[in-house]
Parts: C-alpha cells; sequence; structure tokens
C-alpha cells in the first residue's frame, strides 16, 4: 500500500515537472498573442529597389510581456528605414538580421516590453534590394503575407489571427507600369499619380498568402502618365496666373477638355483597347498645347476706369450762392 502511494506521488510530481518544462519551452500560446493588424505598403521603384512599410497592431493578451516580433522578407538584401513616416512606435525598437532559405529573417526587440493586457501598434519600414526580379523592362514581384512571430521570454511563437483582423496591402508599380498578371485578385486597380496600384481588402487577401505580380513598361501608358502630370503642373499655373489678376477662363476650359480626354484614354486603357486610348491621348495633349499656349499669352484684366464725377446737385447750390452773393453787392451799393 506505501509502494503503491509513494508511486502516485512520484506520478505527481514528474508531471509537474514535465508542466514546467513545457511553460519554459513554450512561454504563451498562440491564442494569448494575437495579430489584429498587418497592412502592407510597397513600392516598386523605376530601378526596381522595393520599399515595404508593415504597419502592425499586436495584442498580448497573455501573461507574460511581449519582448518583439519575428518576420521574413524575401531579399538578401534588407535595409531598415528608421524615421517617422516609416519605422516607429512608441515602444522604440532595434533589429536584428539573419540570412535564411529564400530571404532575411528581421527581428525585432522592443526597448520596452509590452506588458500583459497592452497592445503594441507601430510601422515598420525597409528598402529590398533583389526582391524583385528584372527580366527586360518587365518586373515580377512576389510579397509574402505571413503573420510575424512573437518573442516572449527569449522564445518564438505562434501568433493567432481573429477573424476580424485588418488584413491588407496596396502594391504601387513603377511609373507608366502596366499590371500584366497578379495573385490573389485584388479588389481594385488604382491609378495614382502615374502608377497603376493594385489594392487588397481582408476580403480579398488573408494571411498565408503569397502576392505575385507581374508588370511591363507601357508606352501607351505613358504618354496617358505624361499628360495626367502635364495636367496636374498646369492647374497650379492656372491658379497662380488667376491669383495675379490673369483672364484664364479660356485655359480653365482647354484643362477641363484635356483630362476628360485623358480620361477616357485611360478607361481604354483599362479595357485593353489601345488604338483608342492612344486617340484620346492624342486629343488630351492638343488641348493641354493650347491651355499653355493661352495661359502663356493671357494678359492681366483691365483695370477698372477711374470715375469722373460729373456736376450735380451740388453745383447747382454752388451756383444759386454765388448768384445771391452777387446781387447782395449790387444792392449794397446802391444804398
Amino acid at each position: 500500500m506505501f509502494y503503491i502511494i509513494c508511486e502516485k506521488t512520484m506520478l505527481k510530481k514528474i508531471l509537474v515537472y514535465f508542466l514546467i518544462l513545457l511553460l519554459a519551452a513554450y512561454p504563451a500560446s498562440a491564442g494569448e498573442v494575437s495579430l489584429t493588424r498587418w497592412v502592407l505598403n510597397v513600392t516598386l521603384d523605376e530601378s526596381g529597389l522595393v520599399e515595404e512599410v508593415i504597419q502592425v497592431e499586436i495584442q498580448n493578451a497573455g501573461s507574460l510581456p511581449l519582448d518583439g516580433i519575428s518576420f521574413i522578407v524575401l531579399s538578401s538584401k534588407v535595409t531598415m528605414i528608421y524615421d517617422f513616416s516609416h519605422t516607429f512606435s512608441s515602444y522604440g525598437q532595434t533589429d536584428q538580421q539573419q540570412a535564411v532559405s529564400g530571404g532575411t529573417k528581421i527581428e525585432l526587440n522592443f526597448n520596452q516590453s509590452v506588458k500583459p493586457g497592452d497592445k503594441w501598434s507601430g510601422r515598420i519600414g525597409f528598402t529590398a534590394g533583389n526582391m524583385a526580379v528584372k527580366e527586360g523592362s518587365d518586373y515580377s514581384l512576389d510579397i509574402l503575407v505571413n503573420a510575424p512571430q512573437a518573442i516572449v521570454s527569449g522564445k518564438k511563437i505562434d501568433i493567432s489571427i481573429p477573424t476580424d483582423a485588418d488584413i491588407r496591402a496596396q502594391v504601387f508599380l513603377p511609373k507608366s507600369y502596366e499590371l500584366i498578371s497578379v495573385q490573389p485578385d485584388p479588389f481594385r486597380n488604382l491609378f495614382q499619380y502615374g502608377r497603376m496600384v493594385p489594392t487588397w481588402t481582408p476580403e480579398k487577401l488573408h494571411i498565408g498568402d503569397t502576392i505575385r505580380i507581374k508588370s511591363a513598361y507601357s508606352d501607351v501608358l505613358a504618354k496617358i502618365v505624361g499628360n495626367d502630370d502635364r495636367a496636374r503642373k498646369l492647374k497650379a499655373d492656372i491658379k497662380n496666373a488667376k491669383d495675379a489678376g490673369k483672364i484664364v477662363q479660356d485655359a480653365e476650359n482647354y484643362l477641363a477638355s484635356a483630362n476628360e480626354n485623358n480620361n477616357k484614354a485611360f478607361a481604354s486603357f483599362g479595357g485593353k483597347d489601345y488604338s483608342v486610348a492612344l486617340q484620346y491621348a492624342g486629343y488630351a495633349n492638343d488641348e493641354l498645347n493650347r491651355a499653355e499656349n493661352n495661359l502663356t499669352g493671357s494678359t492681366a484684366k483691365a483695370a477698372p476706369k477711374a470715375t469722373v464725377k460729373t456736376p450735380g446737385f451740388e453745383a447747382y447750390i454752388f451756383g444759386f450762392a454765388l448768384l445771391i452773393t452777387l446781387l447782395s453787392r449790387n444792392l449794397l451799393r446802391n444804398v
């Protein structure tokens, strides 16, 4: 009987010891640290350099402090950017890099650990030198949408992903580059300042996806972009001329017509009707030329003429007073 009791006691001790080992090896569970925001803003430059800014929000619902995070970038030339517009958080952060198969592991250690019950939010900015692959004038680009790992008590653990997590992405292609193929399907393809911008919302993008993009330089799009650049500059020039008192109505009308034609050109380009796109782009170019020429030859508004006062009621009163004065003098002489 005593032997059985001792054996049970020993089993309990072993179980407790085993649990302690598990806690030491895995200090927090995936459900205790969750990723609530992972938003990618990626810009592919004409030179092939990739600039990426990740907006991150992580909730620490565990019982231990969160010391940092780590994630992988598909590039062997990663340079962190430390400024307010790129990498920033109130906790501060320092990075360590480690070469891994296919890329670089970035480990960010917070200057101040995130306490249990608190959340960490910040921006992580970096450039990647060989993330994009160039073939002739074409570019292909792969972007991982993997969740980071949490660093707790020196251990890396997986992070849970809530169903309502804010997972989004935007990729700015080089200026005048069109989108040849893209996976997964974006929510929308925007056009901003001469760049095509495929955009994903949480409904279209999920943790574990890999964004795959192929793009190519387009002469047709370059003409549309050139018109767009000129139109924005001309709009500012017209405003300055108008503020200076010049007559700019014709220039404004030409600019409005140019924008309308350029919008039609872009719509045709989006529909792959390149010949029609070129036609409308040509119309837009002609209207921009007219607007610029008109603005160059515009003159100042005619200054209002100074008003000349015609004799009015005051003149008649003055004349009447003068007449009375003369009559009075004559009467005094005759007295």
